[in-house]
């Protein structure tokens, strides 16, 4: 079987340090930290007074609440949102399931603005938040692209999945099937039916592979989530960036920092 480019093979990402995201939204590039007025303050009276019924504060509602543990400083995001102006034109959304889900760090560290740095804090796995933002906590007196100067900004963020700081290599593992006999162990070389994608999004790759176990000639979530397989069972596998395709990604099918899911099925031994 002549292994595609995202095909289980040997996939080599170098030891690079999982650092969040740099990548910024299509069209408005919304990580791109706000400038901030020059007081450190917010106007309100004066030139450049906040008109009648202007954002004066960041406003947080959720409109539904997630499940599983909040979202605290330092977490990695993996978010659907949509943006738009005070008269209501969208700047800026990935809704659209053949869009990317983005990705960002929660808290001061994130390469986001600031009104979604704290804004996204207390979020759970699940739940839609919709944000109220100054100008202030966002693009400042200059805008940028699409979005006017001295803009408030009101987004809706759908929380995907959260990456808590402490589990970039920790791969989930639920047995569908347990399967019976043979424990697959380091060093077994095995042959497997896979069926993979990226979660929130589309198909990867599937077909049946041959590999030793610990050997790096598969991803190496992969290679860690089949130990302890016996024969005939089903294994599905959630991998975090780090274990997959990395902070890269693989296009034009895995986006940078993707989480993906690989169900296994443990055919044989070899």
């Amino acid at each position: 079987m002549v292994m595609q480019s995202l095909r289980l093979g040997r996939f080599v990402w170098g030891a690079v340090a999982f650092v969040g995201l740099a990548i910024g939204f299509a069209g408005c590039n919304p990580p791109a930290e706000a400038p901030k007025p020059t007081d450190g303050k917010e106007t309100k009276t004066g030139e450049g007074a906040a008109k009648p019924g202007a954002v004066s504060a960041l406003k947080m509602d959720d409109t539904k609440v997630g499940t599983g543990e909040p979202v605290a400083e330092g977490d990695l995001l993996f978010v659907r949102y949509k943006g738009t102006l005070a008269d209501g034109k969208v700047f800026d959304s990935n809704t659209d399931e053949e869009k990317p889900i983005f990705s960002f760090t929660a808290g001061p560290t994130g390469t986001v603005i600031e009104g979604w740095k704290k804004g996204v804090i207390g979020m759970k796995t699940g739940g839609v938040r919709k944000l109220s933002i100054p100008w202030s906590m966002a693009y400042g007196e200059t805008g940028t692209g699409a979005i006017p100067p001295k803009s408030d900004l009101f987004f809706e963020i759908q929380l995907i999945r959260v990456m808590k700081k402490g589990e970039e290599m920790t791969v989930t593992k639920k047995d569908l099937k347990p399967g019976s006999g043979r424990v697959v162990k380091v060093g077994d070389k095995v042959e497997v039916n896979f069926l993979g994608k990226v979660i929130g999004g589309d198909e990867i790759d599937k077909g049946k592979y041959t590999f030793t176990v610990g050997k790096d000639e598969v991803i190496p979530g992969i290679d860690a989530g089949i130990v302890g397989m016996k024969l005939g069972g089903v294994r599905r596998l959630t991998l975090p960036p780090n274990t997959a395709f990395g902070p890269m990604g693989r296009e034009p099918l895995v986006p940078a920092n993707s989480f993906v899911e690989y169900e296994i099925t443990l055919l044989g031994f070899k």
